[in-house]
């Protein structure tokens, strides 16, 4: 066959992988459910070949102040092709502020969400993962400690689960993260020993796109910075800041997924 041929060929045969892992995601429910001992509502994409009788590695992914639960998870559940991971999406409270707490931004039935608006947002999420992580343990064998993530105003729901509960997690990944000491305070630094042995990886897009992205970027760095910062200061050994080269702002699944592959491999 000739050279072009033979490029065109193999051009076709990569084509057609690209479209059918595209499909695959394309495919896979995300499904909601309710936590069993406990009123936090979440959504799960199980892999590709999930079955029973194995343990399963968890990613649980938190999105910006958007609050898109589910079209957060589905950027990961594309970008996650064949990997084990068991993907799940929390509908935490703290992931941004105010104006964008909205009903309409959640599956909580009124009567929850009414009981929900005058209490503490980080002591609900203390509770809500722990249920949520039981019952992924329970029902679909995923492995005990997860892996978290989080972008932009989603960083508030990370940081604070990382210096309150080093203990549930495998590895922490934030990504362009805010952080303003929402749920943390000196007090509710965990002092469990896990907190040094903890892997925090924080990643920042280097290439955003748009001014509000840029500002945002900006704005974030002093964030990281100190959330860094106190960490150490409460014996915690988080990274330092990796920045993505060429990388648009948002939640940047393949690179998390790829810090978390480096991971299970050691």
């Amino acid at each position: 066959m000739p050279r072009g041929g033979a490029l065109a060929a193999r051009a076709l045969v990569i084509a057609c992988v690209i479209a059918a892992v595209v499909a695959h995601a394309a495919d896979t429910p995300i499904t909601a459910h309710r936590a069993t001992t406990h009123p936090m509502r979440y959504h799960v994409a199980l892999p590709n070949g999930w079955a029973a009788g194995r343990t399963w590695p968890v990613l649980v992914a938190i999105p910006d102040a958007s609050r898109d639960f589910a079209g957060n998870l589905a950027q990961f559940v594309r970008a996650r092709a064949d990997r084990p991971y068991i993907l799940v999406a929390p509908e935490v409270l703290s992931c941004g502020g105010a104006r964008t707490r909205t009903v309409d931004r959640y599956t909580y039935p009124p009567a929850v969400w009414d009981s929900l608006q005058h209490g503490d947002d980080f002591a609900f999420e203390d509770a809500g993962l722990a249920a949520v992580l039981a019952d992924v343990h329970r029902q679909w064998g995923g492995e005990p400690r997860a892996f978290l993530t989080g972008w932009e105003a989603g960083g508030h729901t990370v940081w604070a689960q990382a210096f309150r509960h080093p203990e549930r997690w495998r590895g922490v990944a934030t990504v362009t993260p805010n952080y303003q000491r929402r749920g943390v305070t000196a007090e509710s630094f965990s002092r469990a020993r896990e907190r040094t042995t903890l892997p925090i990886q924080p990643f920042r897009c280097g290439a955003p796109t748009g001014e509000d992205a840029e500002l945002a970027t900006k704005f974030v760095i002093d964030q990281t910075a100190l959330a860094l910062r106190e960490g150490r200061e409460h014996g915690f050994q988080p990274r330092p800041v990796r920045v993505v080269p060429g990388a648009d702002h948002g939640p940047l699944p393949e690179v998390v997924f790829a810090w978390c592959d480096s991971l299970r491999r050691h």
